[in-house]
């Protein structure tokens, strides 16, 4: 099993790779642990994030033929419609890692380091992550563009997978982990991405 000093360390935008799971009106509705529009507008940012800074993005969905479920939120397509078109439809495996698709996706990044947002958080999201901790990838999980049913069990998991060697962060900790100098143009784009959600249409 992997430790966590295996697997944490900064990321920086020249090794990671953002990659979001599941983040359907379906799986949306089930989430009690956090406000709708919280995940929605954060997982948005995280995918916005990917398509103006340059940082490989990976979007998947599961069973998405489904009406009930969906597919990807309106949030992420619109903010990243080259990814959301490329994205790994599963046909029902709750662990990412075991659609080759996905995995070929992931690698094709050739980045080490993984920033992972998902719904929900103890299903989906876990068993992913698991599998790409054991598949060597160094994986930050991004708690305030995730969630479950309940609080308990979101604290239940990140518990879990902090035990399995996952950094556990937000989506702001993430962008200006990866841009922290808002003194450079790069950091001043990665805080109008930040910021842009904030100013009234």
């Amino acid at each position: 099993m992997s430790s966590a000093s295996q697997h944490q360390g900064r990321i920086t935008p020249s090794d990671t790779a953002i990659v979001l799971v599941d983040h359907q009106p379906g799986v949306l509705a089930m989430v009690g642990s956090l406000p709708a529009s919280a995940v929605t507008a954060n997982a948005g940012m995280l995918a916005r994030l990917g398509e103006e800074m340059g940082i490989p993005l990976v979007i998947t969905s599961t069973r998405e033929t489904l009406e009930f479920l969906g597919t990807n939120l309106d949030s992420i397509s619109e903010a990243a419609p080259v990814a959301y078109a490329r994205r790994v439809r599963r046909a029902g495996s709750l662990n990412a890692f075991d659609d080759p698709a996905f995995v070929d996706a992931v690698r094709n990044t050739q980045r080490k380091k993984l920033v992972i947002a998902g719904l929900l958080t103890d299903v989906c999201l876990f068993h992913s992550v698991r599998s790409g901790l054991d598949a060597g990838y160094e994986v930050h999980v991004v708690a305030d563009a995730s969630g479950t049913t309940t609080a308990l069990g979101d604290l239940v998991t990140y518990d879990r997978l902090r035990e399995l060697g996952a950094v556990v962060t937000t989506t702001y900790g993430t962008i200006f982990e990866l841009y922290p100098d808002l003194s450079s143009e790069e950091g001043q784009r990665a805080e109008g991405v930040a910021t842009r959600a904030l100013v009234p249409a």
